[in-house]
């Protein structure tokens, strides 16, 4: 195995740059005073006092003298197996206090706000962008005077090559019953239209752990990426879905 192979899985094994050089130096080499280190490991004098008693205090190398010279050499690399093992055993200490601090970091709803017609079309692409069913509450007439139908195929191609449907809940207007009568999207897309005193202003997307509200009017988009949120949503769709 090359030099800096070794150094690598020294360094998984908590050893830094110095340190691992300085502990190969060593082993290759046997015993050696701080100038012989440098030699062969290509550091400077100051930089291994730094750090070589750092690699004693582990236990990794030892110090000899031979007359008034002060020698270093390593210890045998088995106990490097015991530096492993003190690592993983530390690390199982700690896991679950950590799990539990990323579990409830994790939960916390994820806000992002865009504005502008680019941001929100940025908005559908990842939205779209996804092998789950998106759900939507859908005002046609408001989506083409921005979008073009060239727009709508690209977000629908991007469900369909993801291998994800589409389930529009959409607003009863002329351009939504075209909408639903058209089977706008194909065999990937259903479309209900909702009773004429459904009103809203702000259509809804919703897929995995991501909701988009977006307001056509101000030209903006909310998306909370939540599981939860998102999941609780989806209920809703399907309940209406099912009464339509």
């Amino acid at each position: 195995m090359e030099t800096p192979t070794l150094e690598r899985a020294l360094k998984e094994l908590g050893f830094n740059d110095v340190e691992a050089k300085i502990y190969l130096a060593l082993l290759q080499n046997g015993k050696g005073t701080v100038s012989d280190i440098a030699k062969r490991s290509g550091l400077k004098r100051p930089t291994i006092y730094q750090y070589i008693d750092g690699l004693g205090s582990r236990d990794l190398i030892r110090k000899t003298f031979k007359g008034k010279r002060l020698l270093y050499y390593s210890e045998d690399p088995k106990k490097l197996l015991r530096v492993a093992d003190n690592i993983k055993k530390r690390a199982e200490e700690v896991f679950p206090e950590l799990q539990a601090m990323f579990s409830k970091s994790s939960a916390k709803p994820i806000v992002r706000f865009y504005e502008g017609k680019e941001s929100i079309r940025s908005v559908y692409r990842e939205i779209t962008s996804t092998s789950k069913t998106v759900w939507s509450v859908f005002a046609a007439e408001r989506y083409f005077q921005v979008f073009t139908q060239k727009d709508g195929e690209e977000f629908l191609e991007n469900i369909r090559k993801n291998g994800g449907e589409l389930r529009d809940l959409v607003l009863h207007s002329p351009d939504g019953v075209s909408y639903v009568k058209q089977k706008w999207g194909g065999p990937i897309a259903k479309s209900k239209l909702l009773p004429k005193d459904f009103v809203f202003d702000v259509d809804i997307m919703v897929a995995g752990d991501k909701l988009a509200f977006i307001s056509f009017e101000n030209m903006i988009a909310v998306v909370i990426e939540n599981k939860s949120i998102a999941d609780l949503q989806m209920q809703f769709f399907r309940f209406l879905w099912k009464r339509i």
